[in-house]
């Protein structure tokens, strides 16, 4: 009978809308790369803080890109404002990190912590 209920509320060519309600905090760092590198080494080295970043309480996902322009964006979500705050003050002095960061340019950086309050996936 419960089958019944629940097949006759989405037809197989409709799509269950997907939302997720669970707050979170998402990091948003814009940076654009250091002249002196290639746009793979930056790419490389980006990708390497992924062995760091995942080690951190409250890490959820990373999402890295870059633009036409030179620009890059990391866009990084944590469970909680603490768990992002506290891997930002800590990540700066991890060696493997400090590794990667040298194909940033420093005073480019600019570093954003925004509390979700709206995710929809169709």
């Amino acid at each position: 009978m419960m089958s019944v209920l629940f097949s006759a509320s989405i037809t197989s060519n409709q799509k269950e809308p997907h939302m997720k309600n669970q707050k979170s905090v998402v990091e948003v760092v814009v940076f654009n790369s250091n002249p002196d590198y290639s746009k793979a080494e930056v790419r490389t080295a980006l990708k390497s803080l992924n062995d760091v970043l995942k080690l951190y309480y409250g890490f959820i996902e990373r999402t890295t890109a870059s633009n036409a322009a030179g620009k890059f964006i990391d866009i990084v979500h944590w469970a909680d404002m603490k768990s992002a705050k506290d891997a930002a003050a800590d990540i700066i002095k991890n060696p493997l990190a400090a590794k990667a960061f040298t194909v940033i340019k420093p005073e480019s950086v600019q570093m954003y912590h925004f509390d979700t309050f709206n995710y929809f996936e169709e």
